[in-house]
């Protein structure tokens, strides 16, 4: 071992033991309070339609899939498309996971001060991008790469060395957080404050921020940010896990993180069927509220109001920590890496959570004070959760949006692979074994050949396993229960509602099916009406669960042969170097003959572009993406929305009113005076 290494390693045991000692020498702070909601019985009491702005918009909500720095640009396009058209403000919900919310949550929050143009950045067609590719691929990034665009945010995303700095200035379990928040929110001033000083917290409206300074005095010094523009309402999915290591399905609920509050919905507990030994869930507190213990209760018809104080034994309570801020929902919503960490044996014994979001979840119960290192069965205490990525339960961000039962849905599947690709199957064709199928195709024949009873999650043959994998894993949760989720399922296709009876067993999978065959016959667009029963009320208990009929429109990422083509064409027309469309091709996964190559594991790696890799897209870097690969799927997400805007249009028909202006405009100019 070097003699740095050593001097680091023994710079992380001192801190481990200046842990341990102030964690157990730490005063606890003044009590404050926070509203509490238990989960809503009905759509219209959720907290935040007490806002007329919100409630005066229409039912109308975005979702965008999780992936890193795949899912990070194709949101940003998205929303410079939805801006582009003047959707944005039809738009409620904002509903985001993982790397969709790294681009949320600056979108949702940026001030006045920072310009909206800048921070979306430019909208270019795709003989733009063919044109500008061969020079930002020299290096010359400006302008769209701005320090204050959010392309420039990504393209700056060093995780590594941000972590352990942090691990090693005694961040802990907010090493993490603070890496992500010098990557994606400092930028826009919305990361955390210098030195000791509290770290920051949020609410909805400036009204809000006056109300918790006026009622807590133990955050006057605390900046407390709040949505100073006019924007949808955003939910950022988490997860809480019920056992730190190794947790199967049923240890793993969904973490609902909002401006308003923050919370899991789903009640667990000593009473519940479920592993948690301890109250967890149920409902939500205030977000300023979120990790602490509650102290005291007090009863009211919808809303109640906790006391909360600061947790005696297993953290750091200092305020430069404990505040739960935009860093920690960023954090939690992408903390990708803990799944993997906490399934590997010995790893997960050493490093379960190590730098990652652990925090404790306040319920509408009573915590007593907890003055031993240990408790009797059966008694509550403070506990502090591990939290783990949005992925772990919804990686689509589409389950909040139905609880909520929003009428009209558009799901961006930001996803790590192309649809329905080719897979071998032994056996699959006699006369040619070796020849490998298409996943829908495989899928389309095991679903023929089976005898239409609903396997077990854990006996799902090759064949209907091809059914859960061709449109990516995280869409079939909603219509079965999988290996991995079993909270969605409750979504049906209406179409099929007509399937023979001796079918019906088997409705995930043909509704699968009918997807995946119209995404592949309609350039990667799905429009569906749907069937949706709240699977929040199963869970709560509740004798008639809730049932709602959903108009749902899938764009899946994948690469559009028009898109391509004038890619294609452009080179041609502006007789490009042989170097220069060499250097394009490879910037956009493709061969000499201009088509696509991805051969490369899930996660790891492209799987050809637009399928930029969870992580290692850049040999190397965890989730830094080269700049004109970032540059092309932002440019390339929003052409897609914009080409497919009067299909969508016309599906969600005129209760939306939603403009026409930017459909097929895509050569006007955007004015962006700041960037010229």
């Amino acid at each position: 071992m070097s003699y740095s290494h050593q001097q680091q390693s023994v710079k992380l045991l001192a801190s481990l033991l200046a842990l341990v000692i102030l964690s157990a020498c730490a005063a606890p702070k003044e009590k404050f309070t926070a509203r509490y909601w238990p989960t809503p019985e009905k759509k219209t009491e959720y907290p935040e339609l007490q806002y007329q702005e919100i409630k005066d918009r229409p039912s109308f909500g975005v979702a965008f899939q999780g992936g890193g720095n795949r899912a990070a640009p194709a949101a940003l396009g998205q929303l410079r498309a939805l801006h582009r058209l003047g959707w944005i403000d039809k738009v409620r919900y904002i509903s985001a996971v993982s790397g969709g919310s790294w681009t949320s949550i600056p979108y949702t929050y940026l001030k006045q001060t920072y310009s909206e143009d800048v921070f979306l950045g430019r909208f270019h067609s795709p003989g733009d991008v063919a044109k500008r590719l061969p020079s930002m691929i020299e290096g010359n990034l400006s302008p769209e790469f701005h320090d204050s665009s959010m392309l420039g945010a990504m393209e700056d995303a060093a995780i590594t060395a941000n972590y352990f700095a942090a691990l090693f200035g005694l961040r802990m379990d907010e090493a993490f957080s603070d890496a992500l928040s010098k990557i994606y929110l400092k930028p826009f001033g919305l990361g955390r404050t210098k030195g000791n000083a509290p770290d920051s917290l949020f609410t909805w409206s400036n009204e809000d921020r006056k109300r918790i300074l006026k009622n807590n005095v133990r955050f006057e010094k605390t900046e407390i940010h709040y949505v100073e523009r006019k924007r949808p309402y955003l939910i950022v999915g988490g997860t809480v896990l019920a056992k730190r290591i190794n947790p199967d399905p049923t240890e793993k609920y969904l973490l609902e993180m909002t401006p308003l509050y923050t919370g899991v919905p789903w009640k667990a507990g000593p009473n519940q069927k479920s592993p948690a030994k301890i109250p967890l869930g149920g409902g939500y507190v205030e977000s300023y509220g979120y990790d602490y213990i509650t102290d005291n209760v007090k009863e009211g018809s919808k809303v109640k109001s906790l006391t909360l104080r600061d947790p005696i034994i297993g953290n750091l309570t200092d305020r430069s920590r404990l505040n739960f801020s935009l860093s920690n929902v960023a954090a939690i919503s992408g903390a990708a890496p803990v799944e993997t960490i906490i399934s590997i044996p010995l790893l997960n014994l050493l490093f379960s959570n190590m730098g990652f979001p652990e925090h404790f979840v306040p319920t509408d119960m009573v915590v007593p004070k907890q003055t031993g290192w240990s408790t009797k069965e059966g008694e509550i205490y403070e506990k502090e959760w591990a939290h783990g990525d949005g992925g772990h339960e919804d990686n689509l961000g589409l389950v909040s949006l139905l609880e909520r039962e929003v009428e009209n849905i558009i799901v961006f599947a930001n996803s790590y692979a192309p649809l329905g690709k080719d897979k071998y199957i032994k056996g699959f064709k006699e006369n040619n074994p070796d020849e490998k199928q298409s996943m829908i195709e495989i899928c389309k024949d095991g679903l023929s050949k089976h005898e239409n009873k609903l396997p077990e999650i854990d006996n799902v043959d090759d064949r209907l396993k091809m059914c859960l994998e061709m449109a990516g894993d995280d869409l079939p949760t909603f219509f079965l229960r999988t290996e991995a989720s079993i909270h969605n399922a409750g979504l049906v296709l209406q179409e099929n509602v007509l399937l023979p009876e001796n079918k019906q067993e088997l409705r995930g999978y043909y509704d699968l099916l009918s997807i995946a065959e119209e995404l592949k016959e309609n350039k990667l667009i799905s429009c569906r009406r749907y069937t949706y029963t709240s699977q929040l009320d199963l869970s709560l208990g509740r004798k008639e669960p809730r049932t709602y009929h959903p108009k749902i429109c899938i764009i899946f990422l994948g690469m559009d042969e028009d898109w391509k083509k004038s890619i294609k064409g452009t080179t041609e027309s502006e007789n490009m170097t042989v170097s220069d469309v060499k250097n394009i091709q490879v910037a956009l996964d493709l061969n000499e003959n201009w088509q696509p190559k991805h051969d490369k594991r899930k996660s790891f790696g492209s799987s050809g572009f637009p399928h930029l890799g969870t992580f290692n897209d850049q040999k190397g870097r965890i989730i830094k993406i080269k700049p004109e690969r970032l540059y092309a799927l932002s440019n390339f997400t929003a052409w897609k929305l914009i080409e497919h805007s009067k299909e969508l249009k016309y599906f969600f028909d005129q209760k939306l009113d939603l403009p026409s202006n930017g459909a097929h405009e895509v050569e006007e100019a955007l004015t962006l005076s700041v960037l010229h």
